[in-house]
């Protein structure tokens, strides 16, 4: 069973949809949002598993409804003819419901939408980066959830095959970027490289020492992370 909400400040647009989902039987709407500000607390708290999410509402646009979100849901989005949300979805290769939709095109986008929601994250982050030298959240996996998390919030990374492991004070969570790709996405005055197989977030490196022949930082939370001699010269700046 799939958990939907609906956002979409049109009455009869979500009337509309209420009935064409009432159908089946293993989509069940959980709660529906007339605005962006109520879409993002209404989501954040529920948790559904899928979201019809309208572009043009007041107070938050959809897109920008998605980049306040604390994960990201698998994403329906629906506009009347808008040029510049219509060109970003044709970027990306992903469908979208144009209004006005009757059950027919409803019904052939449903499945096709859902089964390519591997395009929503580059869309996501791409609007993450809007206006911004460097996105201040990224998205990782944390098993098939989504998760949004503030990149000041990351202590380290570290190599994980073609992936990358990153973690939090508290938590650890998955990329599905190489670390070099991963990296690069963040402010490299504030992230540097210790080796090549893993890379920290300066503000939370307290101390760096020499341990026989090898040299390592201490992170805030008493963990520690070897330094390559490659690296050594730029850290010993930041931390000396």
């Amino acid at each position: 069973m799939k958990t939907i909400i609906i956002i979409d400040d049109e009455e009869d647009a979500r009337d509309l949809l209420k009935q064409y989902i009432s159908v089946h039987q293993k989509l069940l709407i959980i709660g529906e949002a007339a605005n962006g500000y109520d879409a993002v607390q209404l989501i954040n708290e529920l948790k559904p598993d899928t979201i019809f999410l309208d572009i043009q509402m007041p107070g938050l646009n959809g897109f920008e409804v998605l980049t306040q979100l604390e994960e990201i849901p698998e994403v329906i989005f629906s506009t009347a003819y808008d040029q510049y949300a219509i060109k970003a979805f044709e970027v990306h290769a992903m469908d979208y419901l144009l209004k006005p939709y009757g059950r027919k095109r409803f019904e052939s986008a449903l499945e096709r939408i859902l089964k390519n929601q591997e395009r929503i994250i580059p869309f996501a982050e791409e609007l993450l980066q809007k206006d911004a030298s460097f996105p201040p959240k990224v998205i990782l996996h944390k098993g098939t959830r989504k998760i949004m998390v503030h990149v000041d919030d990351i202590m380290y990374a570290e190599a994980f095959g073609d992936y990358t492991k990153v973690f939090t004070k508290k938590e650890e969570f998955l990329s599905t970027k190489g670390i070099s790709q991963l990296k690069d996405t963040f402010n490299p005055a504030s992230f540097l490289r210790l080796h090549r197989s893993h890379f920290a977030n300066m503000s939370a490196v307290i101390e760096l020492k020499k341990m026989d022949r090898y040299h390592y930082v201490y992170l805030t939370d008493g963990r520690s992370l070897r330094v390559s001699e490659t690296y050594l010269p730029e850290i010993k700046k930041m931390v000396l």
